[in-house]
């Protein structure tokens, strides 16, 4: 039996579809994989809820908006600094959405912990911090799931690399919630209308402005250039925002009441796109010079023009793949999705238990 326990930081949307699937799928993980999978520890802001019996309760405590502290909890650098059980392979889980858990995490790979990341921010801050992770994680380190959600993004550009291929350059549009929205107004709506609907569909953030800032993108775009061995500093990758003027910074009850202000103004950039070209919120990563995020025009018969709803699209330019170049698209947004890529890298973490037990036999 192979033991796996997870200390997971963050309960939102997509923390809560991780959990909902791991308790659904257990038992069945427990008969077909021999996998024995469970919860040490979960996390926000207020503290670390230790233990399984209150996480039911957990979830539907953070679906109304509360914290974990009102159940009781330690401080989670205790939980992350203690030894697993015997025979235990522990993993910290960072799915929270604004970032702030470098230390945790580095804390717990520290501590023989694997690291399975959603969350961007370790990985799209300083270089320092980003190389110092990688040192201390090593081969324990997954994160598909910071970029493309359940996508195969980081999996083919590593791919890519591994056999040698040499890669140019990445145009990417991968932003669910951003598409989602550009794919409504092309369809009649208004700005604010699709803003709307991408918060009640879970395809943006509670608050739309983490994903209309552009901040998102320029992470992924971050991530994206250093697997491809680039040294690249946040402040070195500008991002346009979509944020209205004069919106950044009231609270999110009177943005939303006021974010139809900024309709006419959408409309008219949509309008003065060019003939048989989309406008779509584009980051470009070149082998060398800047990385490039904002929104652009792009021609229809690219695979950016196509893009209806939640969709990403990945375009990877290699020097395999330069005449024609080799595309991963599919949903990108949405909780479930994100969940189901958080869910690979843990089954893949027990399947590297068994190569390693394996070798060591």
């Amino acid at each position: 039996m192979k033991r796996v326990e997870i200390v997971q930081l963050g309960l939102g949307y997509v923390g809560r579809a991780v959990a909902q699937t791991i308790i659904e799928e257990r038992k069945r993980w427990r008969e077909e994989l021999n996998l024995d999978l469970h919860y040490h520890a979960v996390a926000d802001t207020s503290g670390a809820l230790i233990g399984e019996e209150l996480l039911p309760q957990a979830i539907r405590l953070k679906e109304d908006g509360g914290k974990l502290a009102t159940l009781g909890v330690e401080p989670i650098k205790e939980v992350l600094a203690s030894e697993p059980p015997p025979h235990t392979t522990r993993v910290v889980v960072d799915l929270a959405v604004h970032g702030g858990t470098f230390d945790l995490d580095l804390l717990g790979v520290r501590n023989g912990s694997c690291l399975v990341l959603s969350n961007k921010g370790p990985l799209s801050g300083s270089g320092a911090e980003y190389k110092e992770l990688l040192r201390a994680a090593g081969d324990r380190m997954w994160h598909e799931a910071t970029v493309g959600a359940g996508m195969p993004v980081i999996s083919t550009l590593n791919g890519l690399l591994n056999t040698g291929d040499e890669v140019l350059e990445i145009q990417a549009s991968p932003s669910g919630t951003l598409n989602f929205i550009m794919s409504a107004v092309e369809g009649g709506r208004s700005f604010s209308e699709a803003v709307k609907e991408a918060v009640a569909l879970h395809y943006a953030e509670p608050d739309p402005r983490d994903d209309l800032s552009g901040l998102d993108v320029a992470r992924k775009a971050i991530i994206l250039a250093r697997t491809m061995g680039r040294d690249v500093e946040p402040e070195e990758v500008p991002y346009e925002s979509l944020v209205p003027d004069g919106l950044e910074d009231v609270s999110l009850k009177e943005f939303m009441r006021r974010i139809s202000e900024a309709d006419e103004d959408f409309a008219a950039r949509m309008r003065g796109v060019r003939e048989n070209h989309m406008l779509r919120y584009l980051a470009r990563i070149p082998k060398e010079g800047p990385v490039e995020v904002g929104l652009a025009e792009a021609a229809v018969e690219t695979p950016f023009g196509p893009i209806n709803g939640p969709e990403n699209v990945f375009d990877f330019r290699t020097r395999r793949y330069s005449d024609v170049t080799l595309t991963v698209t599919g949903p990108g947004a949405g909780p479930e999705r994100t969940a189901s890529g958080v869910i690979l890298d843990l089954l893949d973490i027990v399947n590297k238990l068994v190569r390693d037990n394996a070798e060591d036999t």
